[in-house]
C-alpha cells in the first residue's frame, strides 16, 4: 500500500530539500530528504532502499508517509513517530514478557509479533526505538554449561572466602588454567560504513601456541609457561615447581584449578605432597569461578581481535610480548580479575528461539 504514495515537487520545493541536504551534517536526516527526491524522480521504494543502503523498504515507506501526511519539518525530526500508534502500558508489559521468555534474532520478528498480537505496525527504526525504551539491547547470547550445579558453586565460594580469611601474610591463592591460542585472526565488533564491514585476513587456523599459568587476585602476581607443545601433567608440574620456588616455605600456596584430567594425575598429586602446594578443585562445569578465564579472554581481545599475523613466528611473538609485559595492563586487570563471582544456574528457563517462527 505504501508504494502508492505519490510525491511531486515544485522546483522551489526541490531546491529547498537540496539545500537542507547540503546544510545538514546528520546522515539520517540527509537520507530522509534524499528519499523524497528519489520518490519524486519515480524510483520504487525498493530502489530507494538500495540506493540509501537501507535494510528494509518499510523504512522508506514510513519516511514518505511522514512527509506526505505531516510535512517536511516532521520528516526532519528524527524522533518523530509519524502515524505509527503507540502500545499502551498493558501491551508494552506483554511485549516485555515475550522478549524475556523467547529469543528474537531480528527486530523484524518482533515487528511481526506485535502486528499479530496487537494489530499495530512498526517500522524498523520505530521498533529499534521502542526496544531501547523497554530496556533491550542487541547483543550476542551467552553459553551456559547445562550441568552446572549452583549449590556446589555457592559452597565453593563460601569455602574460598573462608580460606582467604585464614591466609597468613606470605600465603597465596592462585587461579590456574591453560589456554590454547589458534593461529588465526578473530573478528571483533566495530563501527563501520553501512554494508561495508572491515575485512580481516585469516590463516589456516591449524597451528597452536599454548600457555599455562596462575594468577593471584590479591597481589596481582602471576607466572606463565608458554610452549608450542601440548600442555600436560609434566607442564603443570613444571609450573607448580616454579611457583613454589617463587614463594619459599613456610608460605602456604593454594592453586585453584578445573578438573582437566592431567590436573588429577598421580604424578601431580605426588609432586604437591612433597612441595607443599595445595590444589583446590573447582566444581565441575564452573568456568565462571576461575578468575584466570577472564585473563584469557582479555588476552584474545588484545592480541587476536582484528589482528592478522602472516606467520606463526609473528603470532607467537605477539603472544609472548603480551604475557611478558602483563604489568603494563595492571590497572585494567585489577578491575577485571576480581573474585566477585557469578553463580550460574541452568535451572533458569532459557528463552525459546523464534528463528524459525511463522509469525
Amino acid at each position: 500500500m505504501g508504494q502508492h504514495i505519490r510525491i511531486t515537487l515544485t522546483s522551489e520545493q526541490r531546491a529547498d530539500i537540496e539545500a537542507r541536504i547540503r546544510a545538514t551534517s546528520d546522515r539520517a536526516i540527509a537520507d530522509r530528504l534524499r528519499a523524497i527526491l528519489y520518490k519524486a524522480d519515480g524510483y520504487s521504494h525498493q530502489e530507494i532502499a538500495y540506493l540509501l543502503q537501507l535494510k528494509s523498504i518499510n523504512t522508506v515507506t514510513n519516511w514518505l508517509r511522514i512527509y506526505d501526511q505531516q510535512g517536511l519539518e516532521a520528516l526532519c525530526t528524527l524522533h518523530h513517530i509519524g502515524s505509527e500508534p503507540r502500545l499502551d502500558e498493558e501491551q508494552r508489559l506483554r511485549l516485555t514478557f515475550e522478549l524475556k521468555t523467547n529469543i528474537y534474532n531480528t527486530a523484524q520478528q518482533v515487528i511481526a509479533w506485535v502486528k499479530e498480537q496487537f494489530d499495530v505496525e512498526y517500522s524498523l527504526r520505530g521498533m529499534h526505538a521502542l526496544l531501547r525504551r523497554l530496556g533491550f539491547t542487541y547483543k550476542k547470547g551467552r553459553l551456559m554449561p547445562s550441568k552446572a550445579d549452583p549449590e556446589a558453586q555457592r559452597q565453593f565460594v563460601q569455602a574460598y572466602r573462608k580460606l582467604c580469611a585464614e591466609l597468613g601474610p606470605e600465603d597465596r591463592i592462585y587461579f590456574g588454567d591453560a589456554v590454547h591460542f589458534v593461529h588465526n585472526a578473530e573478528a571483533a565488533y566495530s563501527w563501520s560504513e553501512r554494508g561495508k564491514p572491515p575485512i580481516i585476513l585469516a590463516n589456516s587456523g591449524r597451528a597452536r601456541y599454548n600457555v599455562i599459568g596462575v594468577y593471584c587476585v590479591q597481589t596481582q602476581e602471576f607466572l606463565f609457561i608458554q610452549t608450542p607443545d601440548n600442555v600436560n601433567r609434566n607442564t603443570l608440574i613444571e609450573l607448580l615447581a616454579a611457583l613454589r620456588e617463587h614463594h619459599p616455605s613456610p608460605a602456604q600456596i593454594y592453586v585453584i584449578l578445573d578438573n582437566a584430567r592431567y590436573n588429577h594425575a598421580k604424578e601431580v598429586t605426588a609432586h604437591c605432597e612433597t612441595s607443599g602446594v595445595t590444589l583446590v578443585f573447582l566444581p565441575t562445569y564452573s568456568p565462571n569461578l576461575n578468575v584466570i578465564e577472564r585473563l584469557w579472554k582479555f588476552a584474545r581481545k588484545q592480541v587476536l581481535k582484528d589482528h592478522y599475523y602472516p606467520t606463526f613466528k609473528e603470532f607467537v611473538k605477539a603472544i609472548k610480548a603480551f604475557f611478558d609485559h602483563l604489568d603494563q595492563y595492571a590497572q585494567e586487570l585489577a578491575t577485571l580479575l576480581t573474585d566477585n563471582f557469578e553463580i550460574l544456574s541452568p535451572t533458569w528457563t532459557a528463552p525459546v528461539s523464534t528463528a524459525n517462527s511463522q509469525i
